[in-house]
């Protein structure tokens, strides 16, 4: 989507006598066509531009949430590499026989960057309610109050966040990856050491210290991160209510300016323009789409319920209908391949045919697994999933 940080160049220029200054119009840009068509509803003053980006950037913070989607997905991440650890074991591979010290280092790799996302996350969201209403506007009152229960209701929540500091004066914390349980539900445990915390050169907060002193000298790490999310949900919660109540104050605006455009076709968006074109005739301006007039429709509407908040939220999809097979087989043969072992690979794809009897379960974990990559490889590059598979063939076949 065009931004007002990226100067767009104009196939269908904006009229002479509109350059210079602000303006209200749409933009259109057509399937092969470069640059894009402009339509110049009419200009509009620098009070009036300054207060539609701000309700923009009111509408895009609510709707765009990367800072709190970071913790969520470094936090999946985490879980998901230990998962398939795990199913390295339940599947007869040997994870004690495997290079551990790498795979240590990944995951707490992991755990760092999800330590980094949840100082960016609670920053971030401060900054924006200092900004927005005031360091002491009812708004911040409300943000602290959300923080202050997370950090005395969660114990994982008070801990890392001073694991979190911890980190930056210390480095990355010494993490365990033990084994727990017997075949065929044994579990990976991702652990850390109680001795080295409170021995290193650091000088742990009173309500750190006083977990520290009641733990075991191994401390799981998954279930104070699961206590922590929680935490952050509530943070979270209470963050969408106050942006969403600044929202509605805003969406009269924009709906009023979509409005005004009578139709006009193309996306409704702000103009910042220049006084005059470049030497070689183009107009190299910069562009604010508005958000969709349906979406501002029902905040306004939701307004007028009892709970705008819960009547917006958007339920959990139900999963989808099960695979033939469930993965892990898939997952335990390829984790075993990724720790470069090619003999305890044999070995686990053995363990596997014995087990199952037959080679279909194998085959069917493989093939999905396979196209759920291929899907997010597609997803990631651009580029359809028949043309990565072909360029594979093509190199295989070069080869």
């Amino acid at each position: 989507m065009p931004d007002n940080e990226n100067p767009i160049m104009a196939t269908t220029p904006p009229p002479a006598d509109s350059l210079g200054g602000y303006a209200l119009g749409t933009w259109e840009q057509k399937p092969g066509q470069r640059g894009m068509s402009v339509r110049i509803a009419r200009e509009i003053s620098d009070a009036e531009f300054d207060r539609h980006i701000e309700a923009i950037d009111t509408y895009e913070a609510l709707v765009e949430r990367s800072a709190f989607e970071l913790i969520q997905r470094s936090f999946f991440n985490i879980r998901t590499m230990i998962e398939s650890l795990a199913n390295v074991e339940r599947f007869g591979g040997d994870f004690r026989r495997a290079q551990r010290g790498p795979v240590n280092k990944s995951v707490m790799a992991e755990v760092t960057n999800w330590l980094a996302a949840t100082r960016l996350y609670l920053e971030n969201e401060r900054d924006f309610i200092l900004n927005a209403f005031g360091e002491k506007s009812a708004e911040m009152i409300a943000y602290k109050a959300a923080t202050s229960g997370a950090f005395d209701s969660h114990d994982g929540y008070r801990f890392l966040y001073n694991l979190r500091d911890y980190t930056q004066h210390c480095g990355i914390p010494s993490g365990y990856l033990d084994i727990s349980g017997s075949a065929p539900n044994r579990r990976i445990v991702l652990s850390l050491d109680r001795s080295r915390l409170l021995t290193a050169r650091f000088k742990w907060s009173k309500h750190a210290k006083a977990l520290l002193n009641t733990w075991p000298e191994k401390i799981p790490l998954v279930p104070l991160m699961e206590d922590a999310m929680e935490g952050y949900a509530t943070v979270e919660e209470q963050m969408l209510r106050i942006i969403l109540r600044r929202c509605i104050n805003f969406s009269p605006i924009l709906i009023k300016s979509i409005e005004s455009l009578n139709g006009m076709s193309g996306n409704a968006a702000l103009f910042r323009l220049p006084r005059s074109a470049d030497a070689h005739g183009n107009i190299n301006f910069s562009v604010r789409t508005f958000p969709d007039q349906d979406s501002l429709v029902a905040i306004l509407a939701a307004s007028e319920t009892e709970d705008p908040f819960a009547e917006l939220c958007i339920e959990e999809p139900s999963p989808p209908p099960s695979l033939p097979t469930d993965g892990t087989r898939a997952s335990a043969l390829l984790s075993t391949f990724l720790m470069g072992d090619l003999e305890e690979t044999g070995r686990v794809i053995n363990l596997i045919l014995q087990r199952d009897g037959e080679v279909g379960p194998l085959v069917s974990d493989l093939v999905n697994t396979s196209a759920v990559l291929v899907h997010m490889l597609s997803e990631l590059l651009g580029a359809p999933p028949h043309a990565l598979l072909g360029n594979l063939g093509h190199i295989a076949s070069e080869d």
